[in-house]
C-alpha cells in the first residue's frame, strides 16, 4: 500500500519503532565509550616506572672521568700512608719500654703522679690486640652495665697487676689513661691472672686467650700479645 505522509516523515509506529532502535543502539555505544577503564595494577605501574627509569639512565648525559687529587698509585698510596700516620698520632704518642711492652699515651692526668709503691685505684679495659673486647672493670660496658665507677686497688709492685703494667702506671697522673700493649712474659702470667673478670662471658673470653698462649691439644700455643688499658682514678702516696 502506499506510504502516508506520517510513515515517510517517521512519526508513524514503524518509523517511531526505527528511532527507538537508533537511539538506544547510539547510547549503547556513547555509554561503552564513557565506561572508566579498569585500575593498573600495582606490578604493572612498578614496570613501567622501572622501564622510565632505565629510559631515562641511558639517556643522561655521561660523566667525564675523575682523576684522583694525587696523580699515580705510587703519589696515592704516598697520601694514604700519611694520612693514616696523621690519624695514628692523633691517638696519642706511642713510648717503648723495652721487652715487647709499649704504650700509648691516650689521656695525660692533670692529678698527682704514682710511684712505685703507692696505692693505686684504677678502672681498666681488656682487649685483643685487634680490639676485640675481652672484659672490663668500671667502664660500664655493655656485659658490665651496673659496675660504672667501680674501680680496683693496685699496689704498685706487689703485681696486683701484669708487671708490663706496673712499668707503664709508673710516671702516670690521676685523670690519665694509657693503653698497654704487652707480651706474655711480661703479661697476666706475672700477676697470677690478676685482675680477674667478675662476670661469666669475661671468664670465658679469658679462657680463650689463655688457650691461645698453651694450645688446645690440637694447635700449638704462641705468643698471644694483649692489650690493658689502665685509668688512673686515685692516688694515695706510700
Amino acid at each position: 500500500p502506499p506510504v502516508g505522509r506520517r510513515e515517510a516523515d517517521g512519526r508513524g509506529p514503524a518509523g517511531l519503532a526505527s528511532a527507538a532502535l537508533s537511539s538506544s543502539s547510539a547510547s549503547s555505544a556513547l555509554g561503552a565509550l564513557s565506561l572508566p577503564q579498569p585500575p593498573v595494577g600495582r606490578r604493572e605501574a612498578s614496570g613501567l616506572a622501572g622501564v622510565l627509569l632505565a629510559v631515562a639512565f641511558c639517556l643522561r648525559p655521561a660523566r667525564a672521568a675523575e682523576r684522583p687529587a694525587c696523580g699515580n698509585i705510587d703519589e696515592c698510596r704516598e697520601v694514604g700512608d700519611r694520612k693514616f700516620a696523621e690519624a695514628d698520632r692523633e691517638k696519642g704518642p706511642i713510648v717503648r719500654l723495652g721487652q715487647g711492652v709499649r704504650y700509648r699515651e691516650v689521656r695525660v692526668g692533670p692529678g698527682a703522679e704514682v710511684k712505685m709503691g703507692d696505692s693505686v685505684d684504677i678502672s681498666f679495659e681488656v682487649q685483643k690486640t685487634n680490639g676485640d673486647y675481652i672484659y672490663s672493670l668500671g667502664r660500664g660496658r655493655p656485659d658490665m652495665q651496673g659496675d660504672f665507677g667501680e674501680t680496683y686497688r693496685v699496689s704498685l709492685g706487689a703485681h696486683d697487676v701484669p708487671v708490663a703494667v706496673e712499668q707503664a702506671m709508673e710516671g702516670m697522673r690521676v685523670g690519665g689513661v694509657r693503653k698497654v700493649e704487652m707480651p706474655p712474659q711480661l703479661g697476666f702470667q706475672t700477676s697470677d691472672w690478676k685482675p680477674e673478670p667478675s662476670n661469666f662471658s669475661g671468664k670465658q673470653r679469658m679462657e680463650r686467650y689463655r688457650k691461645l698462649l698453651t694450645g688446645n691439644g690440637l694447635q700449638a700455643g704462641y705468643n698471644a700479645a694483649i692489650l690493658f688499658e689502665v685509668e688512673v682514678i686515685r692516688v694515695r702516696s706510700s
